[in-house]
């Protein structure tokens, strides 16, 4: 097959006065989309006025909208959207998009609007380890974080260039698009293992393609999107290629999406592809600090395969604990006794019905957990949520830092 892919060097990017001042990994920065604005980021609830909207950069918006199978009026890909593989997927995923987003997602939001938003104080940072390009989620129960920091082992990935003289090579790109999304539309987490061959082919190597495609379909407009990564410091230092991130010789590898809401709030997202055990951070101070710099946050925990159960996922589970203001888990995330073993005293909501993992899970049952929920009691939880997303147990757990 001819290569489909090559690095978009018109894919990024739209800089801040801020990072101006950072040092770049390349003095040469050939990825520029959109003109430099000020960026500011603060908390809605004490200066919305103060704001500002990024300039959306209508290039790579076009481009994100041929990914997500969205047709709109930019002539910019006209030679795509006339292909017959093109209308085929934008025809099929956007009648299931239809579907899910009036039953799946009306129920997340009513969940959000119910529960999260009633009892969650907001704070300016999202972190959701363990995600994989799992955005949806994470902006669906936490639209007014201002910035998302998400992390998994999944590569980042580049940009596809579509080419007249490759319209051949469509129908695979779009297969691949529609057969890494079956995970989670269908179950509502991404499992690792599929993750392993979705995001690591020529034509869809990596998360950025399922992150760009949540971002348009739940209608946010993107501003930029440029390849980073992490200096000792701990402060974001920006890559002039994906194609040199991917062939740079660090532990952490990342990308930044900046977006505007479908409230017009400016937004950023980092997702970052490193191995977050005990083993890959003690190799990763870098990373570590840039962790230790995000201060306050809210952390958010789903379908995490109970890794933070386990003795070596130590170094992420205090970063969560001892950081977190609120940690909405199912209980794969991080195991209920180490709630209750350190300094900090928690107050418990629950919602499901906690009785067992899936049997893949087994080892995992929590008797602790089992106890306090029925204890305490349990509200409805009104939808299925992470690996018993099936069964009567699926469950959820929001805990608050008193």
């Amino acid at each position: 097959m001819k290569q489909f892919f090559t690095i978009m060097s018109l894919c990024c990017l739209f800089a801040c006065t801020s990072e101006q001042s950072q040092k770049q990994i390349d003095n040469k920065d050939t990825t520029t989309l959109a003109p430099v604005v000020k960026d500011s980021v603060v908390l809605k609830e004490e200066l919305p006025e103060t704001k500002k909207s990024f300039e959306v950069n209508d290039s790579l918006n076009a481009l994100v909208n041929i990914i997500s199978g969205i047709v709109d009026e930019n002539t910019m890909f006209d030679f795509v959207k006339k292909c017959d593989d093109f209308k085929d997927f934008s025809k099929s995923f956007t009648k299931r998009w239809l579907s899910y987003d009036t039953t799946r997602i009306a129920r997340l939001k009513k969940f959000r609007e119910t529960e999260i938003s009633k009892i969650v104080a907001i704070q300016p940072t999202l972190f959701y380890p363990f995600s994989g390009p799992d955005i949806l989620h994470a902006q669906t129960f936490f639209p007014q974080a201002d910035k998302y920091v998400m992390i998994g082992l999944e590569p980042v990935g580049s940009l596809p260039v579509f080419k007249k003289e490759e319209t051949d090579s469509l129908e695979s790109y779009f297969q691949k698009i529609n057969t890494s999304l079956n995970a989670i539309l269908k179950f509502s987490f991404f499992r690792t293992q599929s993750m392993k061959e979705d995001l690591k082919n020529e034509e869809v190597n990596g998360t950025l393609h399922l992150l760009c495609l949540f971002l348009k379909r739940t209608g946010n407009q993107l501003a930029s999107i440029k390849p980073v990564t992490v200096d000792s410091l701990g402060q974001i230092q920006f890559v002039s290629s994906f194609d040199k991130l991917q062939k740079l010789k660090t532990n952490t590898r990342g990308v930044e999406i900046k977006f505007n809401d479908i409230q017009q709030q400016p937004k950023v997202l980092y997702y970052f592809s490193l191995n977050a055990s005990d083993a890959g951070l003690k190799h990763n101070h870098h990373f570590m600090t840039y962790l230790k710099q995000m201060g306050a946050i809210n952390t958010y925990l789903k379908g995490a395969s109970y890794l933070m159960h386990k003795d070596y996922f130590s170094m992420i589970r205090q970063v969560i604990l001892e950081q977190s203001k609120a940690v909405i888990q199912d209980d794969s995330g991080i195991a209920f006794r180490y709630f209750t073993e350190g300094k900090a005293k928690w107050k418990y909501h629950f919602y499901g019905d906690y009785t067992k993992p899936i049997p893949m899970f087994a080892q995992h049952y929590q008797r602790d957990l089992d106890s306090i929920s029925h204890l305490q009691g349990s509200k409805p939880l009104g939808f299925g949520i992470g690996y018993n997303f099936r069964d009567k147990n699926s469950n959820f757990m929001i805990a608050l830092k008193q």
